[in-house]
């Protein structure tokens, strides 16, 4: 995709990492963002404060990871030259990337409409809430919110009482529709190669939520609705994670046959292979608890990839539960090169997670680290727009600009 450029006003997860994929495949992406307020995401979880006691902006781990290969200008889109300027850069750009509320990007004077004026063949992704029409068209949302409006949460937790949202921790619909929205881009982007129109790709963050349980509306009785089942599931059992030997060390396994419930039961040592109360399967999820219970007892005593290694060579579904530390020093994703390490003038050197998929004639690589605030807004302006330096200069003066450099240069 190096023949492609692309304006990235993402923030947070679902548009900076759709743009970053587009980047990691080869695209050129530059970053806008409002110099008095960038993106969130680089004032979360910081590992590093300036001599001065504030937030570094440019130290930010989820911020390095959602924009590496990309290119930053810190420009005031609220100001009319700042809009002058979006716009003549609109006009040399295949793609416009954003995740702002409905409405934002018309008031500022950029939507759709004044995209194609100066770009006829433009392509605008936009990552809404819940699409363009429709009574809540206009909400905005987080991955909490769309967990419950698009009916995750009503399948996760572990009784009827106590539904869990995903975003606790990982955010998971934000995760999932920065994977769908790269497609629709791709999509637009081919079609608009045969048409040469502009087009508007409008994504709905709820539905992209709901497009993942589809199978649920399908199966559902009014008479017996879904219960969440926490780690278990209809068909299965026993199911669930278990404790091994150390701290925070867990197997997660899954039992299919009764073949399999009998060589876990002489695995572990368990008397429960022939007691009747465990024959079949529909049994033992009838006491699912008690056998929980027993094993709990017989996998402590177990290191954790070991009994994972035993339980696997066997035939039965186990994994070891991989923490951070883990995943970092595992052979498997050593061999693929998932993880890749960083170097960047303005933050440590680190590695970060790499790619899930491959190209046998263009591998995908990370290029640069997260730029800085307005690293790259001199560049920019001087290379795409042909401004000189002096003007470039007088609109840093102006705060219609903001240039910051790493410490090295």
């Amino acid at each position: 995709m190096a023949h492609i450029r692309v304006l990235d006003l993402g923030i947070i997860t679902a548009g900076a990492v759709t743009s970053q994929i587009l980047a990691d495949l080869g695209a050129e992406v530059i970053k806008i963002e409002a110099p008095e307020r960038p993106d969130p995401f680089r004032r979360w979880t910081q590992v590093a404060s300036s001599a001065s006691g504030q937030a570094d902006l440019n130290a930010s781990p989820p911020f390095q990871t959602a924009n590496r290969n990309k290119q930053d200008v810190a420009l005031d889109l609220k100001h009319p030259e700042g809009r002058r300027l979006f716009l003549e850069m609109a006009a040399k750009a295949d793609i416009v990337v954003e995740n702002f509320r409905n409405g934002v990007l018309d008031r500022l004077g950029i939507g759709f409409d004044d995209l194609r004026k100066v770009k006829p063949d433009i392509i605008l992704a936009s990552l809404t809430s819940q699409g363009s029409t429709g009574p809540e068209a206009g909400y905005s949302s987080f991955g909490s919110t769309l967990d419950a409006l698009g009916g995750l949460m009503s399948l996760t937790g572990y009784d009827a009482a106590t539904p869990r949202w995903s975003s606790a921790n990982v955010n998971y619909p934000d995760q999932v529709v920065s994977f769908i929205a790269p497609g629709a881009i791709l999509a637009a982007l081919r079609q608009r190669d045969r048409t040469g129109e502009a087009i508007h790709v409008v994504l709905s963050q709820r539905e992209v939520v709901s497009f993942l349980i589809g199978e649920y509306f399908i199966d559902f009785d009014p008479d017996a609705p879904h219960v969440p089942q926490g780690n278990r599931s209809e068909g299965f059992a026993p199911q669930g994670v278990y404790p091994c030997q150390g701290e925070e060390q867990w197997i997660a396994l899954s039992i299919a046959t009764d073949g399999q419930w009998a060589d876990l039961c002489a695995m572990l040592d368990l008397a429960a292979a022939d007691d009747p109360r465990f024959a079949t399967i529909e049994l033992r999820q009838a006491r699912h608890g008690e056998i929980d219970a027993l094993l709990r007892q017989a996998t402590a005593g177990w290191q954790r990839d070991e009994l994972a290694a035993v339980l696997i060579e066997r035939g039965i579904a186990a994994a070891a539960v991989k923490d951070a530390p883990g995943m970092l020093d595992d052979p498997q994703l050593d061999a693929l090169g998932f993880f890749q390490t960083v170097e960047s003038p303005s933050f440590p050197a680190h590695r970060q997670r790499g790619f899930c998929a491959r190209f046998g004639r263009t591998p995908t690589a990370i290029r640069r680290p997260a730029p800085r605030l307005g690293e790259h807004s001199r560049e920019v302006m001087r290379n795409l727009l042909g401004l000189p330096d002096d003007e470039v200069d007088r609109a840093i003066a102006a705060g219609l600009l903001m240039e910051d450099l790493p410490e090295s240069q």
